[in-house]
Formats: C-alpha cells, sequence, structure tokens
C-alpha cells in the first residue's frame, strides 16, 4: 500500500530521527492506540527496526513501521503534519 508523506511531517520525522540517534535501519512506528472513551489516535514512535507483521514503507527518505490495523479503511492514506499543535497524523487523503 502507498502511504504518502508531507514534506513538512518528513523534516519533523527526519530530525527526531536525527536527534533520537536512531541508527539508519531504524524508522518511525505507527500504531494505532485506543483511548478509554472507545476513540483511536495514531501512536508515534521512533523504533530500530520494524516488529513481525508491521509494513515497511519509504516515503520522503523516512522509513515507517506501520501496523496494518492503523491504515484499515483508509483511501490513500497520508501522514501530515497538523496545525496548530505540529502534531503528526495518519489520515485518509481529502
Amino acid at each position: 500500500m502507498k502511504v504518502t508523506v508531507t514534506p513538512e511531517a518528513a523534516e519533523v520525522l527526519r530530525r527526531s530521527l536525527e536527534l533520537g540517534g536512531v541508527s539508519a535501519d531504524g524508522g518511525v512506528r505507527l500504531r494505532l492506540a485506543r483511548g478509554l472513551g472507545g476513540g483511536s489516535s495514531v501512536q508515534v514512535e521512533l523504533a530500530a527496526g520494524p516488529l513481525e507483521g508491521e509494513l515497511v514503507i519509504e516515503a520522503e527518505g523516512v522509513r515507517l513501521f506501520v501496523e496494518p490495523s492503523a491504515l484499515a479503511g483508509m483511501t490513500d492514506p497520508i501522514v501530515a503534519l497538523e496545525e496548530p499543535h505540529d502534531r503528526i497524523v495518519l489520515r485518509s487523503h481529502p
């Protein structure tokens, strides 16, 4: 599956990987996190490598390790930087 990463999100993720001292084999893990109220959001974390079953996607110079359930039901998924709090989000392309 193709996942698009916006240039703004890629810049933030690359800086985070550099500051976190993640090796060239590492990347950013995106996984689904369920809240107490029943909602869900995407958890973003630095990772040394993929876990079993994760999709490995390279986009905009960033390696993403994506839990397949995080992409369920999405059309043309996109990783973007959401204003005003500059947080990384995973959503369907509008």
